[in-house]
């Protein structure tokens, strides 16, 4: 069999859970070749590989958002009337029914290159057209230059020649669920959807904080967000989510609940099941594996340890990951010199398994998860986790039950302190924590686990 994965921003450049969840499949699959189909924003954010593809990567494909740009890139004669293929782009910012059959035809149909499309009269008069309906709420410039940033990408895609595959695997709901619909559309070959979070859920947050689109084009951002899942939802012949809730809000947003699947993540627990517990009681260390980035929230951790090490002598943080976001790490290293914490030690990226040896217990601050892999090996490890309620993780601690660590309500400084206060003085609760941990991974979330339960979706479509 080969499948083709579509990946968006991370593998094989970037490291982070997708990217670790990514190799380790392929890895576990040495039967099935594999096409890499991956979308990056510019040639410049890929650079060397920080994995080594494996030897069932048979092909790779990468696309560039940046090209989408370039001056026509399908040359035609004459003049093209762009109308109907504009008209079927208003789908995308349209909050009623949605025919994702008859954009995808027009997109097959139309000859124009993606930046001579946006650069069209027909484009412009959509731009004046949302001016318009705005009653001046959105200058036409706004309106313009936010609707070129949102539909070049999109249109690129949509022109994008197709791998070969036996059958499409998309990790993300976003541009990538965009390409995998392609790839159904144009091949009818089965098309398969995983999404670790919910794209557009944390596409709003992420606007939130962003200054690079007018204010006045938010709503319409978000409308395209929505439905760029609602038109992956509708091509995929599968949508699996990493827990019960997580499948829930894809039907709320429109997924068809017959396609829906719970399919949870999976370590290999065998790097971790045989770490030793921590011998030296004099000094409690905590482990953060976090990349630094916005949404995983380091600056609230930071905070909260500066709070517990007025409380607790001989405690030390170790911050250990790569960067995402390099402003947000120098915001991040400013403030850890401004509080004078010099038991705060930013390490990078390292081997999770050896440096779990050297932790008592681990924690995690973000404002947005699915089903951390960071969690999870910590569990494998015995290690207990203080982590915030957000994606699966509240169920993963299970404190009504047998709890693996203490969940915190996000951006709650307080409480995170308190919570790791409470690991650092109580060892006893500590090892139970880790052990009611380690048992629920062993359970629920071994890689071998995972790896079944997606081949038996693959046998579904196939």
């Amino acid at each position: 069999m080969r499948i083709c994965f579509i990946l968006e921003g991370c593998y094989p450049y970037i490291r982070g859970g997708v990217s670790a969840w990514a190799h380790a499949y392929i890895l576990s699959n040495p039967d099935i070749e594999f096409v890499l189909w991956t979308i990056h924003a510019a040639r410049k954010y890929t650079g060397t590989p920080v994995y080594e593809l494996p030897p069932n990567v048979v092909e790779t494909r990468e696309v560039y958002l940046e090209d989408a740009a370039l001056p026509q890139r399908r040359r035609v004669r004459g003049k093209t009337d762009c109308t109907a293929y504009i008209d079927s782009m208003k789908t995308f910012l349209d909050s009623g029914s949605h025919d994702w059959d008859s954009v995808f035809a027009a997109a097959a149909g139309h000859t124009l290159s993606p930046d001579a499309t946006v650069s069209s009269r027909e484009f412009l008069h959509f731009a004046e057209e949302l001016s318009d309906q705005s009653e001046g709420r959105i200058g036409l410039s706004d309106a313009y230059y936010g609707l070129k940033s949102m539909f070049l990408p999109l249109l690129y895609l949509l022109s994008q020649p197709v791998p070969q595959a036996d059958l499409y695997h998309s990790a993300v709901a976003g541009y990538g669920g965009i390409l995998g619909a392609v790839a159904r559309y144009q091949t009818g070959k089965p098309f398969v959807l995983t999404e670790h979070g919910i794209y557009p859920r944390e596409r709003e947050e992420e606007l939130m904080q962003a200054d690079w689109f007018a204010a006045s084009m938010r709503r319409y951002w978000i409308l395209s967000f929505y439905n760029f899942s609602r038109c992956a939802y509708h091509f995929a012949d599968r949508v699996t989510a990493l827990f019960a809730e997580a499948s829930k809000k894809q039907a709320e947003i429109g997924c068809d609940v017959q396609k829906c699947r719970v399919v949870g993540n999976g370590i290999h627990t065998e790097r971790f099941i045989n770490i030793p517990a921590r011998q030296d009681t004099n000094e409690v260390n905590i482990g953060a594996f976090v990349r630094f980035a916005p949404i995983k929230d380091v600056k609230t951790l930071i905070y909260a340890f500066y709070d517990l090490q007025k409380k607790i002598n001989h405690v030390q943080l170790y911050i250990l990951g790569g960067t995402d976001d390099e402003a947000y790490r120098r915001e991040c290293m400013d403030l850890i010199r401004r509080l004078k914490l010099d038991n705060v030690h930013v390490e990078g990226h390292v081997d999770t398994a050896a440096y779990l040896e050297r932790v008592d217990f681990t924690v995690m601050t973000s404002i947005s998860e699915g089903q951390p892999l960071a969690i999870l090996e910590s569990f494998a490890a015995a290690r207990p986790c203080v982590c915030t309620n957000v994606g699966n993780c509240a169920a993963l601690i299970d404190e009504d039950n047998m709890p693996g660590g203490i969940c915190c309500h996000p951006m709650d400084i307080q409480a995170i302190s308190a919570a790791m206060e409470r690991l650092c003085l109580d060892p006893a609760l500590r090892r139970k924590m880790g052990e009611n941990g380690k048992t629920r991974v062993l359970a629920d979330f071994t890689h071998e686990l995972m790896k079944q339960r997606y081949l038996d979706v693959y046998k579904e479509v196939m």
